[in-house]
């Protein structure tokens, strides 16, 4: 036998043995909702639990991040674990028909239940019917109980926000004997431990002012930011080591090593809140913040070596206060600088750790003394997630940029110069092409009308599902507004009606939000704003400051006279007042019809603009 014979024949011999160990390679499937799913840069600093947890695992293990955010347990095993999913001209298939044999599927779900009140009932089969699927093809299913808000009744205390919910998992996972990762409770341990300032400016989306190009102020404590998300991935990490489940802890055979970072402040006590100490994976990006007492002077982050760093992996990053850096193959340290302090130099060995936690302490240090929370009770726990009806701006449904349906105005009662009627068929849609100024939780106003005996159910869908349930106004020429709140993204974005069901959705007349800077992008002056707000135009920043709409009041701040102009949607100039001296101009008595309009206010050199909606 000749040499490359030899070759050809060891080669052949030894792909026996090569490839069902490239094809042994496990996946990882993380279903659930917005607290699991990937989000666009565009919304940083919020995360999803599954976005970064491929990073804890070694090469052997790829993590599939199906997350989809608004989904119950129902709408997700219906919508996307059961069946395909067309995202943006893209399918993406469905979860069940990619398992094989030997793969792990984490459920979560549990947080948009409770909203939707899907009942145990549904809870109980949905959550089954995935455990079934997935035991059918040889998976492996884990449940998870949702990750708890940061709602704090006291410095002991998160309330329960979902309700039943962790409580109808564990049912579900003792009924089935399917393996359990209680993350409501160990989420509630941790906002606990670390308190209710930290929780929420650094788990939750807190977000000041000028701390992330990407987002305005938010004050979310549901939706985790990326230090909050990669903390409840650690936390599900540290049960897998271990759990007493062998399949599980099997997994920990898996996971990459892991790096320490120490924080230190120096001086000690000059800071209200830091970045926790904490372990991460090999390229990981890692965030770091620090938020001053009153009185003190950051100076910055240091270094191991006592060197001030500079320069940020995340460049959405605009905070002096915040450094972030990917991390390596090494443990190191972080010392947070103020006026009067010196950086921490390492004496740390920067050796991968060998031990780790095993469980989330109720309290930092077992010590529940020092720990403070604003609130003081003062939490409602009946409160639902407030909605704000000022609405800033409605567009006009009238002509989408693509849709299934017919742009018309053979009904009365309707403003601008028409509405969208969908087809009467399920998954009949109407895209908008929408650019927003940052990213952020708002509420959001469809004025709609339609004649029936049932409820239409639409998915408001913004890189996240949003269903909303539609009752009838009982007549197409009655009008009524439907609100909703959504998370939105950054910049240019695809703003998606679908409806769910086999009448088609409501007519839309128009929608807006509560938020100051949306335009379409079709719009000819949409290319203005968004380049003013991206260079940051003083002299429009300085005219908004003029005025200002509230529900159907416009308020002025400046003293003297100031010229008001009301147009139509068709450019027609409805009302023109000169007004002196007054604080507020009620606009529902300059214009008789409802409808959309322009307000225009004109004060010296400086001019103020909005969109205001008559709809009483």
């Amino acid at each position: 036998m000749n040499c490359f014979a030899k070759i050809w024949q060891f080669a052949v011999v030894l792909s026996l043995f090569v490839t069902p160990l490239v094809w042994a390679k496990i996946t990882i499937y993380m279903c659930g909702d917005s607290t699991m799913q990937d989000w666009y840069e565009s919304a940083y600093p919020k995360q999803g639990m599954g976005q970064d947890f491929g990073y804890f695992f070694n090469a052997d293990v790829e993590v599939y991040n199906a997350g989809r955010g608004g989904t119950t347990s129902q709408t997700y095993y219906e919508g996307h674990w059961l069946n395909n999913f067309v995202k943006n001209g893209v399918t993406y298939p469905a979860v069940s028909g990619l398992l094989k044999s030997g793969d792990y599927v984490f459920i979560m779900f549990g947080a948009n239940d409770n909203g939707y009140k899907t009942g145990e009932a549904n809870f109980r089969n949905s959550i089954g019917g995935m455990v079934t699927d997935a035991r059918a093809k040889g998976a492996y299913p884990i449940l998870l109980s949702p990750i708890r808000r940061s709602s704090f009744v006291g410095a002991d205390s998160v309330y329960e926000s979902y309700h039943a919910y962790p409580i109808f998992m564990r049912r579900v996972a003792d009924s089935l004997n399917v393996p359990l990762i209680d993350l409501d409770t160990l989420s509630r341990n941790y906002l606990i431990s670390v308190g209710e300032y930290y929780s929420h400016h650094y788990v939750n989306m807190f977000i000041d002012e000028g701390e992330y190009s990407t987002s305005g102020v938010q004050s979310d404590n549901q939706h985790l930011q990326q230090m909050g998300a990669n903390s409840m991935a650690r936390i599900v990490t540290e049960q897998i080591r271990v759990h007493k489940d062998a399949n599980v802890k099997k997994l920990a055979n898996y996971l990459a090593p892991m790096y320490q970072v120490n924080v230190n402040v120096s001086p000690a006590g000059s800071d209200s809140a830091t970045t926790l100490s904490s372990y991460y994976p090999q390229g990981m990006k890692v965030t770091l913040k620090t938020t001053p007492k009153a009185g003190k002077t950051f100076l910055g982050w240091f270094d191991a070596n006592g060197n001030k760093v500079s320069g940020n992996a995340v460049t959405q990053i605009r905070s002096d206060k915040m450094y972030s850096f990917v991390m390596g193959n090494k443990s190191t340290q972080y010392t947070a600088v103020y006026a009067g302090g010196s950086a921490v130099k390492s004496p740390m060995s920067g050796n991968a750790l060998t031990t780790f936690p095993q469980s989330t302490p109720k309290c930092l240090n077992n010590d529940c003394s020092n720990l403070n929370s604003s609130s003081s009770g003062s939490f409602n726990p009946e409160e639902e997630e407030k909605m704000n009806y000022d609405i800033k701006k409605f567009f006009d449904a009238y002509e989408p940029d693509s849709g299934d349906g017919f742009s018309e105005n053979n009904h009365v009662g309707y403003t601008g110069q028409g509405f969208f009627n969908f087809d009467n068929s399920k998954n009949s849609s109407a895209f908008y092409q929408m650019w927003f100024p940052a990213a952020q939780r708002v509420t959001m106003g469809i004025r709609y009308s339609f004649k029936g005996n049932s409820d239409r159910l639409v998915n408001i869908y913004l890189d996240h599902d949003y269903y909303v349930s539609f009752k009838s106004t009982g007549s197409f020429d009655v009008w009524d507004t439907a609100y909703v709140n959504i998370d939105l993204l950054s910049g240019e974005n695809t703003l998606q009606f679908i409806s769910m069901t086999d009448d088609g959705g409501p007519n839309i007349d128009a929608f807006g939000f509560s938020i100051e800077g949306v335009c379409r992008a079709s719009d000819v002056n949409c290319k203005v704003q968004k380049q003013d707000s991206i260079q940051g135009n003083s002299s429009a920043k300085d005219s908004s400051k003029i005025a200002a709409i509230r529900g159907d009041v416009l308020r002025l701040t400046g003293a003297g006279n100031a010229l008001v102009k009301v147009y139509d949607m068709n450019g027609r100039l409805v009302k023109r007042e000169m007004v002196a001296n007054v604080s507020e101009v009620p606009l529902s008595s300059m214009v008789k019809a409802n409808g959309i309009y322009r307000v225009v206010v004109k004060q010296g050199v400086a001019n103020y603009s909005a969109t205001w909606a008559k709809v009483k």
